[in-house]
């Protein structure tokens, strides 16, 4: 079928659409032209046919003025600040992606959480991380992700402590606008509360299929074992990597190692002025059709 994608593409089929991809973009008013390779890479591998990248990638620009509380360049610096309001949740992937190739974006909370938690921060910084995995995608891989959220030091206040405009801006972007293929999204140490902020909080806002991959767990990281190997895990879940915080201090200090990246990346935002009247409905126009691949 004309669009679709084997689940092993060639090498040289992924480059084709890397380029069909930067040749539609070259040719959009509104867009951004000056996008790098990794980036490209990231939604041509991320997505299931071109048409879904290039819808996606015009919403990961035009996001960009639609939540602007995320996209801010101050509250994207990392600096002493940024760190301080980093102490409340510990944020980092895995070291190792499982043996199908699935990158683990892990959670945690710690024991200041219910002092200094700052939602639009975590919210910013979760997003910041993301992309930072895009800029990072040196293959041609597939393979999609986890995400693991361990809730065991989450207060009954919790529900309180979110914002649902800062909720809804988030997973908007994330499932309009990011070209990750999420697999699966599990919380482990859950409470009986847990129910109620994903029904009521995540569900609204989230499409079907995503929100049917949420996995709710009473239990510890052992309910992970038909998803990973545990001892991919931190140290301190049981498992053979480095540990939470260690993990956590490592991907700060790559988010403020990539700060320039960061504040030209944020500025690269659509502008709605130039955007042709039909551009919603033209992603599969001009030649960019993604040729059946069979390894």
């Amino acid at each position: 079928m004309v669009g679709e994608i084997s689940n092993k593409r060639s090498k040289e089929a992924v480059e084709e659409d890397v380029q069909r991809l930067r040749d539609w973009l070259d040719k959009q008013p509104h867009l951004p032209h000056d996008v790098e390779y990794s980036i490209l890479l990231a939604f041509v591998c991320g997505t299931k046919s071109l048409e879904i990248a290039k819808r996606k990638l015009d919403a990961y620009f035009s996001n960009r003025n639609r939540a602007v509380r995320l996209y801010d360049e101050v509250t994207r610096t990392v600096n002493a600040q940024y760190r301080e309001k980093s102490k409340a949740v510990n944020q980092f992937y895995l070291t190792n992606d499982t043996p199908e190739g699935h990158t683990v974006y892990f959670v945690s909370l710690n024991d200041c959480f219910s002092k200094v938690f700052d939602h639009p921060h975590e919210a910013t910084r979760m997003l910041m991380l993301l992309e930072l995995r895009m800029k990072q995608w040196n293959n041609t891989s597939e393979a999609g992700g986890y995400s693991v959220f361990d809730c065991a030091k989450l207060p009954a206040t919790a529900f309180t402590m979110l914002n649902p405009s800062v909720v809804a801006a988030v997973l908007g972007s994330f499932q309009d606008g990011y070209p990750m293929k999420m697999h699966g999204c599990f919380c482990i140490n859950a409470p009986s509360s847990l129910d109620f902020i994903v029904n009521h909080l995540v569900k609204p806002v989230l499409k079907a299929k995503l929100f049917n991959r949420i996995k709710v767990f009473k239990d510890g990281a052992s309910n992970l074992k038909d998803y990973m190997p545990l001892e991919m895990l931190p140290s301190d879940y049981g498992g053979n990597d480095k540990s939470s915080a260690e993990l956590n201090d490592y991907w700060l200090d790559q988010l403020e190692e990539n700060r320039e990246w960061f504040l030209k990346s944020t500025r690269q935002s659509s502008d709605e002025k130039k955007r042709p009247p039909d551009s919603q409905n033209t992603y599969g126009i001009e030649g960019t059709f993604r040729k059946l691949a069979v390894d």
